[in-house]
């Protein structure tokens, strides 16, 4: 069976090409190629089909390349990479790299797909992962810091997301606690962190991070609230998304260091700059039930500061929601 994998690679976005030319190119029928092309467009990559001349694609794809990924990455980062895996289709990158074993302690691990079959969100939710359009990556480190430490590490990681999506050259762009990055009130990005280990002791971090790149060249996206992408904001963008995906390995990485060595004693005013919920009134939704207030920036251990009738309150967990819109 012809992996359709294969296939892409052959496909244009402006020459046809024939059903016939690529059987003979993979030495299998054209059966085996129309139902390669059924499995593409079921993955919602947008295909024409003209009798006569073939198959093109109806924008072109950008495939990430495990070489220009590492090329696009600086000797110092390269030098702490412990393993790099580059995949096609996996059913979330961070279970995948929590399959990996532990990476040495100063180094890390990385894990990258074009396509997740069940990426996922915080509270449970799924993360909509269409193929080759945006960044799904997986970043693996050993954190010696206990896990009970570690609540400031996801807002701190969407801090340095955010600040270097900025100075890639996007604007409008903002953070909703604890990890989602907004671009121009719509949501473009999202961190998850996950851990394993001793309470008490060191542990492994898994730092998943999806950035929606492209996501306007697909159909049929279902998603339950706002969203945009890099390319509808930023018409001009001209990183491939190989080169998007070293830099945001780096700057993940480059986190985790800092966050380890506790070098964050800035983070709250890093995070006022960018804040989009300070001081406006929202309903904050949890296990226990929901609270109001008006929200006031965060803590130096990254819980959301909420005022309410009984003072400020400091919350770790929950879900923000602007109250009355959302």
């Amino acid at each position: 069976m012809l992996d359709f994998t294969k296939l892409l690679p052959l496909l244009d976005h402006v020459e046809y090409r024939s059903g016939q030319q690529l059987a003979t190119h993979f030495n299998v029928t054209r059966a085996t190629i129309h139902n390669c092309m059924a499995r593409i467009d079921a993955l919602g990559i947008e295909l024409e089909r003209i009798p006569g001349r073939g198959y093109r694609l109806c924008a072109p794809l950008d495939l990430l390349s495990k070489k220009e990924i590492v090329t696009n990455l600086t000797a110092e980062v390269t030098a702490c990479m412990h393993a790099f895996k580059c995949l096609q289709q996996v059913d979330s990158t961070n279970n995948t790299a929590f399959e990996l074993e532990q990476p040495p302690s100063g180094s890390f691990s990385v894990v990258l797909a074009e396509n997740q079959t069940a990426g996922k969100g915080r509270r449970g939710r799924t993360w909509i992962s269409p193929y080759a359009a945006n960044i799904y990556a997986s970043v693996v480190w050993s954190m010696r810091r206990p896990m009970h430490e570690l609540s400031g590490l996801s807002p701190y990681l969407a801090i340095c997301v955010v600040e270097a999506l900025h100075a890639m050259g996007l604007s409008g762009l903002s953070l909703k606690w604890p990890n989602d990055i907004y671009c121009n009130h719509k949501k473009l990005a999202g961190l998850l962190i996950e851990c394993s280990g001793e309470l008490s002791g060191s542990c492994k971090v898994i730092a998943g991070l999806g950035v929606n790149v492209a996501m306007k060249n697909y159909r049929n996206i279902e998603i339950d609230q706002q969203w945009t992408d890099i390319k509808s904001n930023m018409p001009g963008w001209e990183l491939s998304r190989s080169q998007l995906a070293a830099q945001l390995i780096a700057t993940v990485v480059a986190g985790l260091q800092a966050f380890e060595k506790k070098s964050v004693s800035d983070m709250v005013q890093r995070w006022a700059h960018w804040d989009l919920m300070c001081d406006s009134e929202v309903n904050i939704i949890s296990e226990s039930g929901v609270q109001h207030g008006i929200v006031r920036g965060i803590d130096a251990a990254g819980c959301l500061l909420l005022e309410t009738k009984q003072g400020i309150e400091h919350i770790a967990i929950g879900e923000v929601s602007l109250r009355g819109s959302e």
